[in-house]
């Protein structure tokens, strides 16, 4: 049973708060345990490539029958610089050596953005996940056509005014305002512009008050008090992250003890 507030019956959940797509950290298992409880569930595929990817999402599904998230990386695709790996390679050569390692002959890009994996547009069309969020930007404007043509629910992560009206003009369906708070990586959309770093209440007030579509509060959010402060301050859901990574579903190492 899906709740009565705008964020709820948008994702068809009955709590209106999201498990944030934590890398390393979201498995198959957690979002499942999470939208079975009743708030919507996420698993992050930014490390994946598209088969991979489709297993996790089978995985998934084959845990709950509830809607989840699907969270992919929209970032600047890097830029091959012979030289400048060259130089980074000699720098950090003193490194390798002190730790008796052996340096890499090259460099090579780590996650591969979804701005440039069309073979994981066409997997998402095919797989057709309840909800899909991106991280540090937007992919093109057709494909997020495209992904809402195929009824998948969109979201789109903002760390300021600016990046959440790109949002919003792109017809995403809802914004997480991500605040300085937030336990992961900052999404922002152009680092060469730096990170205003504003905290989550000062963002989600300020969305609430430009913004149309519902908007989820992200950082340093921990228990119900967080919650009801966050939608006090307009909005209309919120994502946590940390409050998480302790349960037995979470992929999070256990703690050893030692400092």
């Amino acid at each position: 049973m899906a709740g009565t507030d705008p964020l709820s019956r948008l994702l068809k959940i009955e709590h209106p708060i999201i498990q944030a797509p934590m890398v390393g950290v979201s498995t198959p298992e957690l979002a499942a345990a999470v939208s079975n409880a009743g708030a919507l569930g996420s698993i992050a595929i930014g490390t994946s490539t598209p088969d991979a990817a489709r297993e996790t999402i089978a995985a998934t599904r084959a845990l709950t029958p509830q809607p989840f998230n699907v969270n992919l990386f929209c970032h600047r695709p890097a830029s091959a610089d012979s030289e400048h790996d060259a130089a980074w390679l000699k720098h950090l050569q003193p490194f390798f050596a002190e730790f008796g390692a052996t340096p890499p002959s090259g460099l090579s890009e780590i996650y591969r953005s979804f701005v440039d994996d069309r073979p994981m547009l066409e997997m998402l069309l095919e797989e057709r996940p309840a909800v899909v969020s991106f991280h540090f930007g937007l992919p093109p404007t057709e494909w997020i056509d495209a992904l809402r043509a195929a009824g998948i629910v969109t979201l789109g992560c903002a760390t300021t005014l600016d990046e959440a009206r790109q949002i919003e003009a792109a017809g995403l369906d809802a914004v997480v305002a991500q605040g300085t708070e937030a336990g992961g990586h900052r999404g922002v959309f152009d680092p060469d512009q730096g990170d205003l770093s504003l905290g989550t209440f000062a963002l989600v007030r300020l969305l609430a008050r430009h913004c149309q579509i519902p908007i989820v509060a992200a950082g340093g959010i921990m228990d119900g008090a967080g919650i009801a402060a966050a939608q006090s301050l307009g909005a209309d859901g919120v994502q946590l992250g940390t409050a998480f990574i302790l349960c037995p579903e979470s992929a999070a190492l256990p703690p050893t003890g030692r400092c």
